[in-house]
């Protein structure tokens, strides 16, 4: 068995149906039994606001990290809405038909245990050194809080360092070339760019990291409500069935379509699920490397800030499926590339404004993929992989446009969907601690960090 084929086979575990199952249940374990979002769910909507964009101004400083938990969050929304939110969600739709979107929106809403649980054990766990800064994200929290298990951690972070190179360089830089294609943009020139950008970025550490986010996640914002606000507005009347569509599908799919387009319950929680759960990130752990740099005084804080970015991520999917269902054209099938454009060509600036805003959802991506993967490098190396690593970086950046490398794509997204199984583990065996830690938050009890 040769490795490409060794890679299809694992690829098929890793983004299954039981394996988005296994994803499911760890994040409604954490909501329910240890997180318990049910036990007092209008106290817990009132506190996760007001520590989080009720208080952006608010408690800034806290034990250890360069950056706030504002900054923190737009690292991980830099990285977390990128193209899945688009391409990715109507390909969900045309695979599974309208019902994907109610599954969808139940991984989203299970997911929120996870991604609180990753960025509150992010912060509870981190390094922190004389200078002020701090290491954090999966790979710190298994291996500090299940010694045991440490090379779980090393797992985490092996998989991550190499996806990052492809899952979250070269298919984002191929998406900013092909994006910027019809413009006229030579792919090398688009290459040379984003070379230059992305290393002159990732040079300057978390703190440079952090104010490009500043920058790119409301850009990000700007351009998805230009490019779908007119078209909610053209569809506006037919929002309403779409709704009604997507819970009468998600259940019956066969029966809510006449039984014409071939949808089955399968196919849509399986393209539902896969959507939820890869678009907003939440058991892959990625995204804890960012949260663990917050200045923060309490964990549990920071996790209020990880359920705010999925709040944000499942704004986006959702407006997006809903503008797609609205307009009728996911009864056409085809692949989703073709769907933009037809959904687009009802748009005032037509195929202009989706490619600037794939464009700029790409290029986000690949900054804040490029920190997580030096992370994970100066975890298993030491602090001198990070200059090599973001070189390496900069020059697969430059291919990316160009094309090639097929290979190495599959086997880096097969690893991606790898770092969920070390994480999924940590976040289980962790989550008594996330539950002691939450308990003590809302005593007011003071944090005391973990020693070695």
């Amino acid at each position: 068995m040769d490795i490409l084929t060794l890679n299809e086979y694992l690829n098929r575990i890793v983004y299954g149906l039981p394996m988005k199952l296994v994803f499911l249940l760890v994040g409604a374990y954490l909501v329910v039994f240890r997180i318990r979002w049910f036990s007092a769910p209008l106290r817990m909507m009132r506190v996760s606001f007001s520590e989080t964009l009720g208080a952006i101004r608010e408690r800034t400083y806290g034990f250890g990290g360069q950056i706030t938990p504002f900054q923190a969050t737009m690292v991980a929304l830099s990285a977390t809405v990128g193209t899945g939110h688009l391409l990715g969600m109507l390909a969900a739709i045309l695979l599974g038909g309208p019902g994907a979107v109610f599954w969808m929106w139940l991984g989203y809403f299970f997911g929120t245990g996870s991604k609180f649980a990753e960025a509150t054990l992010a912060v509870h766990y981190r390094r922190r050194y004389a200078d002020g800064s701090v290491a954090g994200g999966p790979m710190y929290y298994l291996s500090r809080g299940l010694p045991r298990f440490r090379f779980l951690g090393a797992l985490f972070a092996l998989f991550a360092a190499v996806a990052a190179f492809g899952i979250g360089n070269l298919a984002q830089a191929g998406a900013v070339g092909g994006a910027l294609a019809p413009l006229g943009l030579p792919p090398a020139l688009v290459g040379l760019g984003l070379a230059l950008l992305v290393g002159v970025i990732l040079g300057g550490g978390i703190a440079r990291v952090a104010r490009f986010a500043q920058v790119v996640v409301p850009l990000k914002l700007i351009f998805f409500l230009a490019a779908f606000l007119p078209l909610l507005v053209l569809y506006a009347g037919r929002i309403p069935e779409a709704l009604a569509l997507v819970f009468q599908a998600a259940f019956t799919p066969e029966a809510a379509l006449g039984g014409a387009a071939g949808y089955s319950l399968l196919a849509a929680l399986n393209a539902g699920l896969g959507r939820g759960i890869f678009a907003n990130e939440a058991g892959l752990g990625s995204a804890a490397i960012a949260h663990a740099q917050a200045q923060v005084d309490h964990p549990v804080r920071q996790g209020f800030w990880g359920v705010t970015e999925m709040f944000v991520s499942f704004l986006v999917t959702s407006l997006t499926a809903l503008t797609f269902l609205a307009s009728g054209l996911w009864q056409r099938g085809g692949s989703a590339s073709e769907a933009a454009s037809a959904l687009f060509s009802a748009h005032p600036l037509g195929g202009l404004i989706l490619a600037l805003t794939v464009a700029v959802f790409a290029l986000g991506t690949m900054v804040a993929w490029g920190f997580y993967g030096e992370e994970a490098a100066a975890y298993l190396f030491g602090e001198g992989i990070r200059w090599p690593y973001r070189l390496a970086f900069a020059v697969l950046a430059f291919v990316g446009p160009l094309g090639g490398l097929e290979a190495f794509l599959a086997v880096s997204d097969t690893l991606n969907g790898l770092m969920a199984i070390p994480n999924l583990i940590g976040l289980v065996l962790l989550g008594g601690v996330v539950a002691r830690l939450v308990q003590g938050f809302f005593r007011g009890e003071p944090w005391i960090p973990p020693r070695d």
